[in-house]
């Protein structure tokens, strides 16, 4: 606290301001909401921490409510309090969509507010509660269906009340809510619109036999719903897997629970995005992988490269691959081996490095070798590989890149005294990530005391 207050520096001052208190807190608000621009700055961040939004919301400023209104991290109590006494329509707008806004202001504008905008901002809000979604089509019968129809609170009878009388596109969205009650999917389930045929196939609450008819339907949008369905019975996926059309066959080989049939005639489609899905299963067996791993197509000889079964001699043939996109596949492969990274640490492509920096089976002296790479993707990928340790990491916290200084600050590998240096990094988010991370111990260090 006496460093951001010393360097009159209102980053770090943010990362430090829960952990204050009495004349060391009041200090670090005045140099953070003394300054215009850096009240505005710290309102408007993404990252500003919730207790310092909270200290804003006292603001009697358009432009600073504006952009904690905005902020997707202002909390429940900072939002109650620019809710109280607010009679901008813009702000109340703000306040009615955000995530974090208690559901008693919510109720509240849905029971005294007239403006639509604002109401129909109210109406898509997740937060929004089931008495504020009857409140709504109590007040506005009609308004706001669509919005109803999708919100997740929607509760069954409100469901009910709404299909009858609405359009295809609501009734589509009413078949596919969690809530839709059975006797609605027995309704829908006589209908001729493809649309609402569509999201019905899609659904694994409807009878059986309904599936089955919507799997036979000449409407191929309706049959690659069903063909996704989990629900689908295996003779059906045999017949689907020789559709006509090929987003039906695609749909098919996206499942994971294929039957050796399906999974054979499927790696010998005519459409590669087929034979690359299947070429992506782990059950497939491995000599429909060795032969899909010599197709001219890359994509499909890349998808046999990911494969999570992929045998190691086949990764070792396709680390030789012509197309650097496949020898990158193989190496961000779990199972590629330490010597098979070695070698494609040899290799010109940052694609390819990229991999084998991030690969967690990738040697220690290989990763510190690509630490010093003029690549920032590569220097990146040696920052986020799981394995690399303390002495591969430490040259990295000098990095040109302020992103990679920024990701080391919440690195567990690196102790405390290495972290100190980024405390007075150049870079502001660096600046306050690395106190943010110190400021996060303490706090820890205060719970432990008393529990103690």
């Amino acid at each position: 606290m006496k460093l951001a207050l010393n360097a009159g520096d209102p980053w770090s001052a943010a990362a430090v301001y829960d952990i204050a208190a009495g004349p060391e807190k009041w200090q670090l608000e005045a140099l953070m909401f003394g300054s215009r621009r850096n009240a505005l700055m710290l309102a408007r961040w993404e990252h500003t921490p919730a207790e310092v939004l909270q200290g804003l919301a006292a603001s009697g400023e358009f432009a600073v409510r504006m952009r904690l209104d905005r902020n997707a991290g202002t909390g429940a109590l900072a939002l109650s309090q620019l809710y109280r006494g607010e009679r901008n329509a813009v702000l109340i707008g703000l306040i009615a969509q955000h995530r974090h806004t208690p559901e008693e202001v919510l109720e509240q504008i849905a029971e005294i507010d007239e403006d639509m905008t604002i109401l129909k901002a109210l109406s898509t809000n997740p937060a929004a509660s089931e008495r504020v979604l009857r409140t709504l089509a109590a007040r506005m019968p009609g308004m706001f269906d669509s919005e109803i129809a999708t919100h997740p609170a929607t509760p069954p009878d409100m469901l009910e009340a709404l299909y009858p009388a609405s359009n295809t596109f609501v009734r589509a969205a009413i078949v596919s809510h969690a809530h839709c009650p059975v006797s609605l999917l027995e309704r829908a389930a006589e209908e001729q619109d493809p649309t609402v045929q569509r999201h019905l196939a899609a659904s694994t609450r409807i009878a059986p036999a309904v599936l089955v008819r919507l799997a036979r339907s000449p409407d191929a949008a309706v049959r690659r719903a069903a063909a996704a369905n989990p629900a689908l019975a295996p003779a059906l996926l045999l017949e689907l897997v020789r559709d006509a059309s090929s987003a039906v066959r695609r749909a098919v080989a996206t499942r994971d629970d294929l039957p050796l049939a399906a999974i054979e005639a499927l790696a010998a489609d005519p459409d590669h995005w087929v034979r690359q899905w299947i070429a992506r299963q782990p059950a497939t067996p491995q000599r429909l992988l060795r032969r899909l791993a010599q197709e001219d197509n890359v994509e499909v000889r890349r998808a046999v490269a990911r494969n999570p079964a992929c045998p190691r001699s086949l990764l070792k043939l396709l680390a030789a691959d012509e197309n650097a996109w496949v020898r990158s596949a193989v190496a961000y492969q779990p199972r590629a081996t330490a010597n098979l990274l070695q070698t494609l640490a040899e290799d010109g492509d940052v694609d390819v490095l990229s991999g084998v920096a991030s690969n967690p089976k990738s040697p220690q002296s290989v990763l510190r070798r690509l630490a010093q790479s003029t690549e920032a993707d590569v220097r990146r990928g040696v920052i986020l590989n799981p394995c690399a340790t303390r002495r591969t990491l430490q040259p990295l916290l000098q990095d040109p890149y302020y992103l990679h200084r920024l990701l080391l600050t919440g690195n567990a590998v690196l102790k405390d005294k290495d972290k100190w240096l980024l405390h007075d990094d150049p870079d502001d988010t660096v600046r306050f990530s690395a106190m943010r991370w110190f400021a996060g111990k303490q706090r820890q260090d205060l719970v432990t005391h008393k529990a103690s």
